[in-house]
């Protein structure tokens, strides 16, 4: 970012978004752990816990043919096309409870809760590669980098409950095949601060479509919960980056998700 006039009002836009990234970013992983806690806590009654993790309680099974035909209901008008959520820190609220069933099983929340872990720690990687690289030469983008590099290293260390809850192994390792058929290629080719940035919002895209689509798979309400809190902030950091570029910030109304990981890449 250059020292003109308009640049300079770019950069405050630029910080005050951050500022705001990092305030929705700590609410949300608060809000995650809570309910964590409050779903693994011993003291709790059968229905709070299951509430919180999205199975029928005593109370739902006595209307059950109504909550989950009204669920099934739902999930059929809400849905977008290629699976589209709301983008840039405006995805859909994210439910303390719900009943309504999911597609997956077990099996599937322990493969993408470890891919999504190793998106993160990938990410991790690519922002050090960037701050290492020298090509950032904007304060505010260096503080960019630095805040979103520290968030993927909280999801990534919150993933590891979720996964050891299923029964999976801790991911410390970055994605194969993203980095082989993405993002190896872009840090090769880094020539400036701008080619740094669409690196940077290539993964944030990466990782937030990954978990809108995984959102629908989830077969817990906790899980379906947690994938849409990181999905909030990942989508807030692109549009922190759209600024950064100089680009609309939320270009599109919707988050698609075809740039969700291919299943070729799943941790299994």
């Amino acid at each position: 970012m250059t020292t003109d006039r308009n640049h300079e009002m770019s950069s405050d836009e630029v910080r005050r978004q951050l500022r705001e990234a990092d305030a929705e970013h700590r609410s949300n992983m608060g809000e995650w752990r809570r309910s964590l806690d409050r779903a693994l806590d011993s003291d709790a009654t059968t229905d709070e816990k299951a509430a919180l993790l999205g199975v029928p309680t005593r109370r739902s099974f006595m209307v059950g043919g109504v909550v989950l035909a009204g669920g099934a209901l739902l999930a059929a008008c809400g849905k977008k096309k290629n699976g589209q959520t709301p983008e840039s820190g405006a995805l859909p609220v994210k439910p303390s409870t719900t009943t309504t069933t999911a597609p997956g099983s077990p099996v599937t929340d322990k493969v993408l809760l470890q891919t999504a872990q190793s998106i993160e720690v990938l990410a991790i990687q690519t922002y050090q590669k960037a701050l290492d690289s020298g090509l950032i030469t904007d304060a505010t983008v260096k503080q960019v980098a630095t805040l979103f590099q520290s968030q993927h290293q909280e999801h990534a260390d919150a993933l590891s409950t979720y996964i050891r809850q299923t029964g999976g192994t801790v991911v410390t390792t970055p994605n194969e095949y993203l980095a082989k058929t993405v993002v190896d290629a872009e840090v090769a080719a880094l020539s400036d601060q701008k080619s740094v940035l669409v690196l940077a919002r290539d993964v944030e895209n990466i990782a937030a479509q990954t978990y809108a689509s995984a959102a629908g798979v989830f077969t817990t309400g906790a899980l379906r919960q947690a994938g849409m809190t990181i999905g909030e902030t990942e989508a807030k950091h692109i549009t922190v980056l759209n600024l950064a570029l100089g680009y609309t910030p939320v270009p599109l109304p919707l988050l698609p998700t075809g740039k969700a990981i291919d299943p070729k890449g799943y941790i299994s």
